[in-house]
């Protein structure tokens, strides 16, 4: 009997070091779909890597995120509590309780020992977002991209940033959906360049700001360093052209946008219109503009409606410095979406 006591508390201390690890989508997890973590108030531990420094999104302790191959997540802690420097790209083992603040889903340790440094692999390559796709609970905590150099695709600033509550925040165009960006003062990025109209290819951490159940709106892109804002400044060749950079047909009941470079001299002013079968001009996309460009095209005509499906004529006309017209069409294909 005089061994019973020791071999308990070893079982015992064997169990709580053994206690099982979660994935992060896990944690997170909402079974009945009322916005809440079916978690809530528990005690969990994950592992995922930190897409940025520890003390990124707070001035007062620890807010930054994990992510790994199902979901991310977002780490909040007191100072106190922190283990030390956190850097992007650690892979950490994090003990904490799931909580919840306006929708965001967050794991909250309490002391340092609930961190467990693992190893470094490197940050993960940020999940590329559709074209008219937009932040919602599926990639929350996920690193994202909006617009990509390789694809051409980008996104469109709808607003000049507006400073609110420590941060700026503006709107992008992702094809016809609206997102929401809020650059937090804390990371020390630039907006003075970033105007309405500006073309940008975006990286942040999709975030949540929802004061009121059932927390199923408010979802925000969440930039990190400067690089993150990439303004999109196309080089355009100096050859009088109208090129077609995305396909053709193309379906804008389905969001799908067709993109189209133009350009020519530099001396040049271009106009560019889209005609109907019966050459009526429907929309016009430049109006003697002094440079080429590349500019999307929704399928929709110059009062927002969404044209009928069928083929249009695209004509580009530049006018040189001596009066000299140059011009050219593609013929493009409004589509129906198949069944």
């Amino acid at each position: 009997m005089r061994n019973s006591f020791p071999v308990l508390v070893l079982t015992l201390f064997i169990g709580l070091a053994g206690a099982q690890t979660v994935t992060i989508a896990e944690a997170r997890e909402d079974l009945n779909g009322d916005g809440i973590p079916d978690h809530l108030g528990e005690i969990m531990t994950v592992e995922g890597i930190a897409t940025c420094e520890g003390t990124l999104f707070s001035t007062t302790g620890l807010s930054f995120y994990v992510q790994d191959t199902t979901a991310g997540i977002n780490v909040y802690a007191y100072s106190s509590s922190s283990p030390g420097t956190i850097t992007a790209g650690e892979r950490w083992r994090i003990t904490g309780e799931i909580m919840q603040y306006n929708g965001l889903v967050e794991i909250s340790p309490s002391s340092s020992s609930d961190f467990v440094y693992i190893d470094t692999p490197g940050v993960p390559l940020p999940l590329l977002l559709g074209l008219n796709q937009g932040v919602s609970e599926g990639v929350e905590g996920f690193l994202l991209a909006l617009g990509s150099s390789a694809t051409g695709q980008w996104v469109t600033v709808a607003n000049n940033p507006e400073f609110a509550g420590g941060g700026y925040n503006f709107n992008v165009w992702n094809g016809q959906t609206a997102v929401a960006v809020r650059v937090n003062e804390s990371t020390g990025i630039n907006v003075s360049n970033i105007t309405a109209g500006t073309r940008l290819f975006l990286i942040g951490i999709g975030g949540q700001y929802d004061s009121e159940p059932p927390y199923d709106s408010g979802y925000q892109l969440l930039p990190r360093y400067q690089s993150d804002l990439q303004i999109y400044e196309p080089s355009i060749s100096s050859v009088f052209h109208l090129t077609l950079l995305t396909d053709n047909p193309f379906a804008p009941s389905l969001g799908e946008t067709l993109n189209m470079e133009y350009g020519g001299l530099s001396d040049m002013r271009f106009t560019l219109t889209v005609f109907d079968r019966s050459g009526r001009d429907v929309r016009h996309l430049a109006d003697s503009r002094p440079a080429g460009d590349v500019v999307q095209w929704n399928g929709k005509n110059d009062y927002g409606e969404i044209l009928p499906i069928g083929p249009y004529v695209v004509l580009l006309e530049g006018v040189d410095s001596e009066g000299k017209r140059y011009t050219t069409t593609e013929t493009v294909v409004v589509a129906a979406p198949l069944n």
